[in-house]
């Protein structure tokens, strides 16, 4: 009997897999117990952490959609995977305000005021955190695993569930575009799992020039990197990465000439790109001082993250004599390369 245990287990995973259907925007399984997708979402009431007097309930916001993290500090493993989830869909601010939602961050296993302080500050959190006293929503709702996020529209339903996951930001934006009906499922499927397509010959041949320009600037090998990054787009121009990373390339070597002819071959530039900064690194450097500091905020503003982008920022500071402004800035540059060193990021 106990030698047919695993392949009966096997059977069961199998089944599971096949009733919950794998895709991008739902967990391998929905990870609530008591209500399903398109369920009207059980009513829960959760304290303020700052405010014992102040409470939240999932009724009283039915008008309001919302997203709520639950997350819990347990474990050093939690602990890591609760700050990533709540620092991913923090960094969707803008996106949320913008569409009414809610974010509600709640500490769902009544964890110790300094393990939750922790998490807050691994996150770099500013939600206020709410409470699940006495385990009653976990109950309630539950819950399979932490960290976990629920989406809840408007009339008070789930419209989506999962459970942590390396892109789960996006994977929350789908679910918020799908439940507004800015995107069909197969719309937001297309654009997290985007079709291979077998690259040209040129773009092969280019990528092997920047890889080998990768290995020439991890040895420090700048001018052999500039090179055959020259190389790259001499043969797909069509590169604006790496139209970036040659600028970028050569303001490590103080040619801003060529810095700034290279950056203006990428007019378009990812705010998630960690090499976003060069542009606003550049106009500092040529002492355009406001326009550098637009730049870099409005990378920021998309992206609150990205330490570059903060150290660039505490730079411009340092050269406009604002020496508080610029000690704060190397200060959460810093705090943010340490918290991205811990999430193995």
């Amino acid at each position: 009997m106990l030698r047919s245990l695993p392949s009966f287990a096997g059977l069961i995973i199998v089944l599971a897999l096949v009733a919950f259907g794998i895709s991008t925007l739902r967990a391998e399984a929905f990870p609530f117990r008591e209500f399903v997708e398109g369920d009207p979402v059980p009513d829960v009431i959760l304290q303020s952490l700052a405010d014992p007097n102040k409470t939240v309930s999932f009724s009283g916001l039915k008008g309001t959609a919302f997203a709520a993290v639950f997350w819990g500090a347990d474990l050093p493993e939690k602990i890591e995977h609760s700050a990533s989830a709540l620092r991913a869909v923090e960094d969707l601010a803008p996106f949320l305000r913008e569409r009414n939602i809610r974010l509600l961050s709640v500490n769902a296993q009544g964890d110790g005021a300094a393990d939750i302080d922790r998490v807050r500050k691994l996150a770099d959190s500013r939600a206020e955190v709410y409470l699940d006293r006495d385990n009653t929503a976990y109950a309630t709702l539950g819950l399979f695993v932490l960290p976990t996020v629920l989406l809840v529209d408007r009339n008070g339903r789930a419209a989506a569930g999962f459970g942590y996951s390396r892109d789960l930001q996006d994977r929350l934006r789908g679910a918020i575009e799908i439940m507004l009906g800015e995107k069909t499922p197969e719309q937001v499927e297309a654009e997290l799992r985007p079709e291979m397509r077998e690259p040209t010959a040129e773009e092969k041949a280019a990528r092997r020039h920047l890889d080998f320009a990768l290995v020439m600037l991890k040895r420090g090998q700048l001018d052999a990197a500039a090179r055959e990054l020259v190389r790259a787009v001499e043969i797909d121009p069509g590169l604006p990465e790496v139209h970036l990373r040659l600028s970028c390339t050569y303001l490590s070597l103080d040619r801003l000439d060529l810095a700034e002819e290279a950056i203006g071959k990428a007019p378009v530039i990812d705010p998630a790109s960690p090499l976003a900064h060069c542009r606003g690194e550049l106009l500092r450097r040529k002492g355009q001082l406001a326009q550098a500091e637009k730049d870099i905020t409005a990378i920021l503003e998309a992206n609150p993250a990205h330490y570059n982008a903060v150290y660039t920022l505490g730079r411009i500071h340092e050269d406009q004599e604002r020496f508080e402004e610029a000690a704060f800035a190397y200060k959460k540059a810093y705090e943010l390369v340490l918290r991205h060193s811990v999430a193995g990021e």
